[in-house]
């Protein structure tokens, strides 16, 4: 009778592979989330990006210590991350903005599925203690992809007069900081 295969180091060696693949995604991450946190318009997005860059080192800091628990090396190698490739007319910021809020979507719901299914991978390859500091790094990540989703409205509103657009009716919609202003003004006048 043959015993059930130990977890071998093939399995380890491969295992490795692809978390050091979701390390260089981190890597990339990083970097840009920088970026984006020095060049967005939108407060409230600094302050998130910020925060979610504590968070993404965290994460790397995770892979590291996992892929050297297992024995491999981590990568210090940037992932090509997918970027828009916008018509070659010029972008005003705002528009320059949607087009990255778009990119930090598609990019954080791509680290979403790549932290899935490492914790899969790991829990049929019997790595399960590993399964801890993905699942943390995965609860990090859809926080944020959540965080995207619910103030995309805002992104829009604080940014629809800067982009020339029209309301159905053909008024332009009043900026943001207008609507902010005139919001203090009733609340003034009701106080009165």
């Amino acid at each position: 009778m043959s015993s059930p295969p130990a977890i071998n180091n093939n399995n380890n060696e491969k295992f490795v592979q692809y978390l050091n693949e979701a390390l260089a995604m981190e890597n990339a991450a990083a970097e840009r989330i920088r970026s984006r946190a020095d060049e967005t318009p939108i407060e409230q997005a600094k302050q998130q990006l910020q925060y979610h860059l504590e968070q993404t080192i965290q994460q790397q800091n995770r892979l590291k210590g996992a892929i050297s628990k297992m024995g491999g090396q981590p990568t210090s190698s940037k992932a090509t991350l997918p970027a828009f490739q916008p018509m070659n007319a010029p972008m005003s910021v705002a528009e320059q903005e949607l087009v990255r809020t778009k990119e930090d979507a598609i990019i954080e719901n791509a680290e979403v599925t790549s932290y899935k299914m490492l914790m899969q991978m790991a829990e049929k390859a019997g790595l399960k203690e590993i399964v801890p500091a993905l699942q943390e790094s995965l609860q990090e990540e859809v926080a944020m992809v959540n965080f995207i989703s619910a103030n995309a409205p805002l992104v829009l509103t604080k940014l629809w007069q800067e982009l020339g657009m029209y309301d159905a009716a053909g008024a332009s919609f009043p900026s943001y900081k207008q609507q902010q202003q005139k919001s203090q003004d009733s609340s003034v006048s009701m106080a009165s």
